[in-house]
């Protein structure tokens, strides 16, 4: 797998420069001169709302929310610093990790699955919203109109196939061939059945808060669009927020496709000069745009990996650890 994520990346950069090179740097270069110092203001604003209203739906996957937001906020950032470079997914046991002993490690794991699929959820509703605002008021290309669709079916199989495992259980028929075969000890999938456990209580008996996890990325992902309309009105091109809207949920919709690629490398800049083009603001513009959007998102990871340094030093992580050894 190693091996598999050095090529990714590799491949991934490949295509950044590839298309870097087709659009010329000076195309690229000139709208952050034009942005000047408000891309500092970018940088900041509006990610630092979206990482709130992320937190903010995290936590309702937590029965008893027995963490502060404050620290889901830090370990949220910390864990997100390393999904940005291991393909989305090698923060998630960090955060299970830096939430001990506060959390048993079976509720931190449901509360993240459960997170996770909020996230994907309203990525699809994201999407899906695009399309709604798009269809009665762009005139997209037909290609790219169907591609859009097709791409919203497709991640609606996916997340409904999740979700129904999800709710029937994740391992506890693993245990019940082990049993069938003779395996009696299966203490390690044993553990499995509490996060399981965890997981179906939530969809089962707290509907409310998988609902509000939901609705709340959804509004994330809206208010992430903020980063499209404030670079278009700052570069004087003749939009409006919808515009935006529309422009982000087709990228973001694109990126879907990209879950195995470390920063989904040269797939999300690719999304984006297609969505921009489909809106007729031009695919050079999308780089630059997807080019400014990389630089806020390593300077958060390089933010969350500081806060994750101060985590791993704090006495409450380190705690059971102190406790085997006393």
């Amino acid at each position: 797998m190693k091996t598999v994520r050095i090529l990714l990346v590799l491949g991934g950069l490949a295509a950044v420069g590839y298309l870097i090179a087709m659009t010329g740097v000076d195309a690229l270069l000139a709208p952050i001169r034009t942005l000047s110092w408000r891309l500092a203001v970018f940088v900041v604003f509006p990610y630092a709302v979206v990482a709130l209203l992320r937190t903010v739906a995290w936590r309702f996957a937590f029965v008893g929310a027995p963490v502060s937001l404050g620290r889901l906020f830090s370990v949220r950032l910390a864990g997100e610093a390393l999904n940005f470079a291991a393909a989305s997914v090698g923060g998630e046991p960090v955060k299970a990790y830096l939430l001990r002993p506060s959390v048993p490690l079976a509720a931190a794991s449901a509360a993240q699955v459960l997170d996770k699929t909020g996230v994907t959820i309203g990525q699809v509703l994201f999407l899906a919203l695009g399309l709604a605002v798009a269809l009665p008021v762009f005139r997209l290309p037909d290609d790219f109109r169907w591609a859009m669709v097709a791409l919203l079916g497709l991640q609606l199989v996916v997340v409904i196939a999740f979700v129904l495992v999800q709710r029937i259980g994740m391992f506890g028929w693993t245990l019940g061939l082990l049993t069938r075969l003779g395996v009696r000890d299966t203490q390690g999938v044993r553990g499995l059945l509490g996060f399981d456990q965890a997981l179906t209580t939530l969809y089962r008996e707290r509907p409310g808060r998988v609902l509000a996890c939901i609705l709340v990325h959804l509004l994330g992902w809206i208010v992430g669009s903020l980063e499209v309309y404030l670079v278009l009105k700052w570069l004087g091109a003749s939009s409006s927020f919808t515009t935006a809207l529309v422009i982000d949920a087709f990228g973001t919709g694109v990126k879907f496709l990209a879950f195995a690629i470390p920063g989904a490398l040269g797939v999300l800049e690719g999304g984006y000069m297609v969505a921009f083009s489909a809106l007729g603001l031009g695919s050079d513009l999308g780089l630059s745009f997807t080019l400014i959007r990389r630089l806020r998102m390593v300077l958060w990871s390089t933010a969350g990996l500081v806060v994750l340094a101060f985590l791993r030093a704090s006495p409450r992580a380190t705690a059971p650890t102190r406790a085997r050894h006393g």
